[in-house]
């Protein structure tokens, strides 16, 4: 994502950064756009706009509400924004997986759901999809399991439940 060229409107860094978190919610790399229903506002307190980022084709609406603590440039331009939906693809969600539950004491076989490249899903919800790895020695009784997680989407990305 190319940054926005020096003196461009302070929109143009809000949309930077929301689609920067747009693909951490996603969990990998992909083609994103960003609009706002403003190209201009002064970043003052309670002050507000509504951004849309489109990743590969699907569109997370982001409401931002600036709260005129420091932000970007250590002035009064800080702001929140949480998105309308959860974002998850299947790559992410594998990476996830293969990449906290790989070495799990020896382990390594894990299995997901057939899932689609991409969807949306509710925030901090779990979805219909899982995944499942194996655990050798994970009981109190040094039993092997295989422990099913539930995919759960986050802001910061995908996270079993």
């Amino acid at each position: 994502m190319p940054a926005p060229e020096a003196g461009a409107p302070f929109v143009e860094y809000v949309k930077e950064e929301l689609r920067k978190r747009t693909v951490r919610m996603a969990h990998a790399p992909g083609k994103t756009s960003a609009t706002c229903d403003k190209d201009t506002v002064k970043p003052v307190r309670d002050a507000t706009i509504t951004c849309t980022v489109t990743y590969e084709g699907l569109k997370v609406v982001w409401p931002v509400r600036f709260t005129g603590k420091p932000g970007f440039g250590g002035m009064g331009d800080g702001y929140e924004a949480r998105p309308s939906t959860g974002l998850l693809t299947r790559a992410g969600v594998h990476t996830y997986w293969w990449g906290n539950h790989r070495d799990e004491d020896g382990g390594g076989d894990m299995r997901c759901d057939s899932m689609p490249r991409i969807w949306k899903a509710p925030l901090n919800q779990k979805t219909k999809y899982r995944c499942t790895y194996f655990a050798p020695k994970a009981s109190v009784t040094d039993a092997d399991m295989w422990i099913t997680d539930n995919i759960v989407a986050t802001e910061d990305g995908p996270r079993g439940r």
